[in-house]
């Protein structure tokens, strides 16, 4: 079992509907009717896991929509032809656990 199925099946412990996409011979996660808790509310989006350097990021957690008052520079993307929002939130290293990289970037909109 490769390093990429190990953290993409846990991965699908949280979301059972995950599906692995790539873009330039890298693998992203995709992870649709994702439940985010942000400002004290459940909001359900999809959401697409970038576990390598975009941008000028380490890693990138990009949302369908924009999250009104959390988090901060908000930036519309387009990756996997598919236009993405992403705030800034800077640090979260790619060494890490998919699951983790995914909680990490959630804390900016929590």
């Amino acid at each position: 079992m490769t390093n990429i199925s190990i953290h993409f099946d846990a991965l699908k412990q949280i979301c059972p509907a995950a599906t692995i996409l790539t873009e330039g011979g890298k693998a992203l996660v995709l992870l649709p009717n994702m439940q985010v808790v942000s400002a004290g509310q459940i909001l359900t989006m999809t959401l697409l896991l970038v576990p390598f350097e975009h941008t000028g990021y380490k890693t990138r957690l990009f949302f369908e929509r924009k999250i009104d008052g959390r988090g901060s520079n908000w930036n519309q993307h387009r990756v996997v032809d598919k236009q993405w929002w992403a705030p800034s939130w800077q640090g979260v290293p790619a060494d890490l656990p998919w699951t983790a990289i995914l909680l990490e970037h959630l804390r900016c909109v929590a």
